[in-house]
């Protein structure tokens, strides 16, 4: 039985010395992780300055906020018409689809060229994923016991991260909110981790579960704090748009998830569950042109919800794994996810792996199977280099990943509970 102490999110534990094979691995890992990542620069980044990236709906977004046209934000053609118009000439409009309220953020690279406003926003995307390293160094110093500079060499081989900075990407923000929330929780601060959490609201598909199982397991000072964020964003994106918008943003939504199964409505949107490494994209995958749309999108949204019912039933005792947990759960569970979305699961990965990587050398079976299957979802990624069409399969090592950290947190509550069932017989007088 485990003891009660293990714990994922261990800060001070350092791992014993770590096997060959596991140094071999790291060293051939990083190079040629590191290697792909600079190799994509070089063969895209001429791509991405001529406003074929993510960062064309960001930038036009705040170019429209600033310049009076806020209650347009979610008309498609006059995105398209602004799009064509600022950054580049395009068939199709890469949907602004985010809640208002974040193209704020964007107004000031909207005073920029576009290139200047790319390469402004990556040296900020970089900036802020160190201090993600920063909040996230004390949980890491088990890989830093390996190699010294393996921590934050895993922050740029992670392939979600990559892309979100190729892609001029907001997931990096997200990551760091999440990180943020991580240090406030570890602190005892709950409602500034549940309002951290709300501000990472323009991603709702994966902040949205994450709140649904703490409220679930009752941790009610961070669900104050989100609805808090949660009732702020809200209210600013509506003074930005306006009533009407909100309306047309919700059927735009609607159109992007009901019929993105038509050929046309993904060209259209450029976006293909195929490629979304989640529970939809993996059921889309297997049973595209087999059943009809209709009852994929029923059995996805069902066995979803079946995963959040699973994992709100699991007697979490510390809010820290609870939120490794929970971000877990949220990107498999997500209904909209893509490559740069997957950014938030270095958080679980990184901890996971430092708590467990001293499995390897002490030969812990448990351990091992955490170790490897957070490993494994480390790489996982790597199936956009070689099934970029059916980058759905990522969605079965996350799976795997979730299952072995239900396990092991299940295996803590009950080690608990028997220690506690122990110590009270014990401290029963006898005769």
């Amino acid at each position: 039985m485990e003891s009660c102490q293990q714990s994922v999110a261990n800060v001070t534990q350092v791992s014993p010395e770590a096997p060959y094979y596991v140094k071999g691995l790291v060293l051939g890992l990083s190079a040629y992780l590191i290697g792909i990542h600079l190799w994509t620069w070089v063969l895209t980044v001429s791509v991405f300055l001529g406003g074929r990236s993510d960062f064309r709906q960001l930038y036009t977004a705040g170019y429209m906020v600033r310049t009076g046209h806020s209650h347009e934000l979610y008309e498609y053609n006059t995105q398209r018409h602004f799009q064509n118009q600022l950054v580049s000439p395009g068939d199709i409009a890469l949907p602004f689809n985010h809640l208002a309220y974040e193209a704020l953020l964007f107004v000031p690279f909207s005073l920029l060229s576009y290139r200047t406003a790319y390469f402004t926003l990556l040296g900020l995307n970089l900036t802020v994923l160190a201090i993600t390293f920063k909040f996230l160094r004390p949980w890491m110093k088990n890989l830093a016991v390996i190699y010294r500079w393996l921590p934050p060499v895993m922050f740029l081989a992670f392939l979600p991260v990559a892309a979100a900075l190729l892609q001029g990407q907001d997931s990096i923000l997200l990551l760091t909110l999440l990180a943020a929330s991580l240090v406030s929780l570890h602190s005892g601060r709950e409602l500034a981790a549940g309002v951290l959490v709300g501000l990472g609201l323009f991603k709702f598909q994966i902040v949205i579960p994450i709140a649904l199982l703490f409220l679930v397991w009752r941790r009610w000072r961070f669900s104050a704090g989100f609805v808090l964020a949660a009732i702020l964003v809200g209210l600013l994106s509506l003074s930005l748009v306006g009533l009407s918008q909100v309306g047309v943003y919700f059927r735009s939504l609607l159109l992007m998830s009901l019929r993105l199964a038509s050929p046309v409505d993904q060209f259209k949107y450029g976006i293909s569950p195929a490629l979304m490494p989640n529970l939809r994209g993996l059921l889309f995958g297997l049973l595209d042109r087999k059943f009809p749309v209709f009852w994929t999108q029923t059995l996805t949204i069902v066995v979803s919800l079946a995963v959040l019912v699973w994992v709100a039933m699991v007697p979490v005792r510390r809010v820290t794994e609870s939120f490794l947990l929970a971000i877990t759960t949220s990107v498999l569970v997500s209904y909209h996810l893509l490559i740069h979305d997957m950014s938030v699961l270095l958080i679980p990965i990184a901890l996971t792996l430092s708590r467990f990587i001293e499995a390897e050398a002490t030969g812990d079976r448990d351990g091992r199977i955490l170790a490897r299957a957070a490993a494994l979802m480390f790489v996982a990624p790597l199936c956009e280099s070689f099934i970029p069409d059916h980058f759905c399969v990522v969605a079965i090592p996350l799976g795997v990943f979730l299952f072995t950290l239900l396990r092991h947190i299940s295996g803590i509550a009950r080690g608990c509970v028997n220690n506690s069932i122990q110590g009270a017989f014990a401290r029963l007088p006898k005769g």
